[in-house]
């Protein structure tokens, strides 16, 4: 539904970019516009009612399975903090010196899985400290990402899956000359400056 309203606001668009519209088309197309508009809100209405409907199951019984597992999830919550500190350390000090762009935290941070309202107050915690550790980590793939593009940007000889963002710019080749020629090149982060 929704790539069909923007198709038609391309083609809309489109229409009213020509020069040689009159009123009564304009009017026809400001009417074609609000209608594809009102029916997008009145699904996202009709998709909000049907998600307030749905009752979730209470549980019954103890999940012991949770209860045991519980401290160790929770558990993580201190070493993650730590890893937290060092790397924003590490990130900020290290990247002003080898003049690498910084990683933008608001990128990688979000937080809004909490905000659905069914969710009980116990699964929004989970949600929030969820979230935390799994961005610190996206995060801190991202930092280590840059600075191996800078220290060791050489691909390895075998396949690597899930690679960070940088991975598919680095060398892969056995001339040492062409590798150090490459290797200044990848030095200049220009590329992700541009993207701010």
């Amino acid at each position: 539904m929704l790539s069909n309203l923007h198709k038609r606001l391309l083609q809309i668009q489109k229409e009213v970019s020509r020069s040689h519209f009159n009123i009564s088309g304009l009017i026809k197309l400001r009417r074609e516009a609000r209608k594809a508009f009102d029916e997008r809100i009145k699904q996202l209405i009709d998709e909000y009612d049907l998600i307030k409907k749905i009752k979730i199951p209470k549980q019954k019984f103890i999940n012991w399975r949770y209860v045991f597992s519980a401290p160790f999830i929770y558990g993580m919550f201190v070493p993650a903090i730590i890893w937290h500190i060092s790397i924003e350390i590490y990130h900020q000090v290290c990247f002003r010196l080898y003049g690498i762009p910084r990683v933008n935290y608001k990128k990688y941070f979000i937080f809004d899985r909490q905000l659905l309202s069914w969710l009980n107050p116990l699964e929004k915690i989970n949600c929030i400290y969820c979230s935390y550790v799994n961005n610190l980590i996206r995060y801190s793939v991202e930092i280590g990402g840059r600075t191996e593009r800078y220290w060791c940007p050489i691909k390895y000889y075998r396949r690597v899956t899930n690679t960070h963002s940088q991975y598919p710019k680095f060398v892969k080749t056995d001339d040492p000359v062409k590798l150090r020629h490459q290797w200044e090149e990848l030095r200049d982060f220009s590329d992700l400056e541009n993207k701010k």
